[in-house]
């Protein structure tokens, strides 16, 4: 059994290490403008020239000061630049000149965001639509995905970190849009990416405070991911503030995991999601669980049960009755987490959260407090996941000899 997770881990190694095209290596393929089913986008050089090919053939050189406009013609793609009509194609493919090369796109139909990209894209036409495929470096997509997900007010010991989870969590979901011909996509559901860890938005050319320590803390880490004892790549889940107290992957997911266990956080408990509260009509909430879940609210002690619920460390359930799980609470009630407790003031109900999120995995505020008090990327993620491995992925063909 060992051997054989070790054989896919190497599996996955090779298939990443495969897409080596003109220079450049480790190449991961993300689908782009899945959400917003663009028609027509434009595409400009932002450094480096730009090789438009169709199969092996170069149609046009793009340079700086050019621009590509694309759109969906009868079926194919119509090329524009600011020569003229280029014509049109089932497909195209930008390739840079040089090892390094980026670009700004811009969706026309429907308007979008101008974003910047790294390395090479490829475009063809899905039924009505410009199916967009970005081919980038996987160290580069880490650190713009790290940008998109943490934003750049951090320290690298925080940017180390989310590098790896969000590596983990790439390699790990490697087959999601297989049947799409790529590898993932932009969407939340793969990992928010909103292009390349740039210095300077693209639109407007403000400086992006530490976008460089950004793609520094994905270098200095590529190929770290982390696994569990059965040498498989951990699910790295995170949320906002656990509130004192992460909470364990089976009380919210039906899945247990033996490195997604319930620890007493002490660093995040002073940041700024860590406490709220909420204020419910009294009659409102009774009447919710009487809907819902047949609650006996006519009877006296189970009607002060319902208004008056206290949690002082983590429990799954409302009250220890195990058909009223508190996470189902949480979402139909939009609640920032299920850590709360109730009280009743006059004719409302008054809750007092504590944390932002679900609560499993990495606690991000206090992986922030663990980082601002000198820990490094290792002990923040040994201390939120237990019993697991930094492995570099690169290195595990040598575990097989």
């Amino acid at each position: 059994m060992r051997t054989r997770r070790l054989i896919a881990l190497l599996i996955l190694f090779f298939a990443l290490s495969s897409h080596v095209s003109h220079g450049r290596s480790s190449i991961v393929e993300i689908g782009l403008l899945s959400k917003t089913k663009s028609k027509t986008i434009i595409i400009t050089p932002l450094s480096g020239a730009y090789s438009l090919k169709y199969k092996d053939s170069v149609v046009y050189m793009l340079s700086n000061q050019d621009l590509l406009h694309v759109s969906v013609k009868n079926g194919e793609l119509e090329l524009k630049t600011l020569n003229g009509l280029l014509g049109h194609f089932p497909s195209i493919h930008l390739v840079p000149q040089g090892r390094e090369g980026s670009f700004k796109l811009k969706p026309v139909i429907p308007y979008g965001h101008t974003r910047a990209y790294d390395d090479a894209l490829s475009i063809s036409v899905l039924e009505d639509r410009l199916k967009v495929v970005s081919e980038v470096n996987i160290d580069k997509y880490v650190a713009g995905v790290v940008k998109s997900e943490v934003g750049t007010n951090e320290g690298i010991e925080l940017y180390k970190v989310q590098a790896i989870i969000c590596r983990t969590y790439a390699l790990s979901n490697f087959r999601k849009h297989e049947d799409e011909d790529f590898q993932l996509c932009d969407k939340v559901h793969c990992q928010v990416y909103y292009g390349r860890c740039d210095q300077a938005d693209p639109l407007t050319g403000l400086s992006y405070i530490a976008s460089g320590e950004i793609l520094k803390a994905a270098i200095l880490t590529t190929g770290l991911v982390l696994i569990d004892t059965t040498l498989e790549l951990i699910t790295a889940s995170f949320h906002s503030n656990c509130g004192g107290q992460t909470v364990n992957s089976e009380d919210v997911w039906m899945l247990p995991k033996m490195y997604l266990k319930s620890i007493v956080d002490p660093y995040c408990v002073e940041r700024r999601n860590a406490r709220w509260k909420r204020e419910i009509a009294s009659d409102k909430w009774l009447g919710y669980f009487k809907k819902v879940y047949g609650y006996p609210i006519e009877d006296a002690g189970s009607r002060e049960r319902a208004l008056n619920f206290t949690q002082t460390s983590r429990a799954p359930y409302f009250q220890n009755n195990e058909q009223i799980m508190l996470k189902d609470v949480r979402t139909d009630w939009r609640l920032k987490s299920a850590f709360f407790s109730t009280s009743v003031e006059g004719s409302t109900v008054l809750i007092q959260g504590r944390g932002y999120g679900h609560g499993v995995g990495l606690c991000q505020e206090g992986s922030m407090e663990m980082a601002e008090r000198g820990k490094s990327y290792k002990d923040i993620l040994n201390f939120y996941y237990t019993n697991v491995a930094l492995i570099d992925i690169a290195s595990l063909r040598f575990l097989l000899k």
